[in-house]
């Protein structure tokens, strides 16, 4: 087991101080614009709370938050070239592909495109690779990585705005504390950035950026972060907010293989939905089987992942062992990916959400995500980076995660 890492205040804060710090932590979100919309009013900006986040960054060795951006061009540089394989994503995902119909949609959009024998010139990634603190393997705390989101990499507006509020909390609580161990962040920007390009690539200065959104968002304010960043780079891009719905009822398609919408045509869109069939899994071998067989055995050291995102979807402990079961020797199986089981390290902390009592300690574990940004126009890559990064933190006897269904909470990184 590692040695716990050095907090950035001790825990537990005197309940004189914590008292009065919760209610501070919740002003300095609101003035930063850490917000979203409420349960009872999703569609409605009249009413807003803080979103859900911790009163105290969650600790990380430098060196591995270093390390894992320092890698997030080359795993752009990774998903970009599978994207573009053809063979290898058939071979890979034809077992899924044949069970998973949301998966088989979307093969079958890249079939129709690889088919045509139109090139993509003008490809836009962004990325974001999530890693928890695992204690499994060995006796210093290593990253392993938990997946890597490709389609609505969602926060990135909202994880820029809470480090200035952890390092006034910071600074209340233990003056002392460097508080330059939580670092500001640029995701918003660095995500944008890719937009930006991408339109400037497309060469239409009138032409649009649409971002698909839900009709009830209640995340509207992380959404909004990144339409005001692109303006930032250009105040002539026009940003337009479309459900999937109207897009597919009022696109239209013209001679030249170009998008127009309302009259107007469209450089790129942007999805923030559509990560989930409601919006609009890997194939087990002779290896598979194997795995399957130490799974059913050993259920808590494994996870099964369906090919879904937005979180809540996960299998976990005796539940894989009854899926493993009834899917044996069906394609059912295929649907699912299966993975060793990280081992998190926990810290102390107290949650910050409306409704819930904030006095109250409980072990905690995070998942650190680290942003990326990719463009290519014509085989020449115009940008490729490490764009920010992101916490969420959700306690310790939780499996699921996820600040969308309510179990996790954003937060920052302090560096140790």
């Amino acid at each position: 087991m590692s040695p716990p890492l050095p907090s950035c205040v001790e825990v537990p804060v005197l309940l004189s101080k914590l008292n009065q710090t919760v209610k501070d932590a919740k002003d300095l979100a609101c003035l930063n614009g850490f917000l979203m919309r409420t349960k009872e009013n999703p569609d409605s900006s009249d009413v807003v709370s803080p979103a859900p986040f911790m009163l105290l960054p969650s600790s990380i060795p430098k060196h591995l938050f270093q390390t894992a951006l320092s890698i997030q061009p080359s795993i752009n540089e990774l998903y970009f070239k599978v994207a573009n394989d053809y063979d290898f994503l058939w071979k890979t995902l034809e077992g899924t592909i044949n069970v998973d119909e949301f998966t088989a949609k979307q093969w079958e959009i890249m079939k129709q495109v690889q088919t045509s024998g139109k090139k993509k010139s003008l490809q836009v990634g962004m990325l974001r690779s999530d890693y928890m603190l695992d204690t499994a393997k060995s006796y210093d705390l290593s990253l392993s990585q938990v997946e890597v989101n490709t389609i609505a990499a969602s926060f990135a507006g909202l994880a820029s705005k809470i480090a200035p509020t952890h390092r006034l909390i910071i600074r209340q609580l233990s003056p002392e504390t460097d508080v330059s161990k939580v670092p500001l962040n640029n995701a918003c920007s660095g995500l944008s950035e890719a937009l930006y390009l991408a339109w400037k690539a497309y060469g239409n200065p009138q032409a649009v950026v649409v971002v698909f959104v839900d009709e009830d968002e209640r995340n509207i304010f992380d959404q909004r972060c990144q339409e005001v960043a692109i303006t930032d780079f250009d105040p002539t891009i026009k940003v337009w907010r479309r459900s999937m719905e109207y897009v597919g009822a009022n696109a239209n398609l013209t001679e030249d293989d170009r998008i127009t919408l309302d009259n107007e045509e469209v450089a790129v869109f942007y999805y923030r939905t559509g990560y989930v069939p409601t919006q609009f899994k890997s194939d087990l071998d002779a290896e598979g089987d194997a795995a399957a067989e130490k799974a059913i055995a050993n259920p808590d050291k494994f996870v099964m992942k369906p090919q879904l995102e937005g979180g809540g979807n996960n299998i976990y402990k005796e539940e894989i062992r009854t899926t493993l079961q009834k899917t044996a020797g069906t394609a059912d199986r295929s649907k699912y990916i299966l993975m060793d089981r990280i081992i998190p390290h926990s810290v102390k902390n107290y949650v910050i959400r409306p409704g819930y009592s904030h006095t109250e300690t409980a072990d905690y574990v995070s998942e650190f995500g680290f942003y990326g940004s990719f463009v290519s126009l014509d085989d020449k890559v115009l940008l490729n980076k490490a764009a920010g990064h992101q916490v969420r933190t959700k306690q310790k006897n939780q499996d699921e995660g996820g600040v969308a269904v309510g179990v996790s909470s954003l937060n920052s990184p302090f560096l140790v």
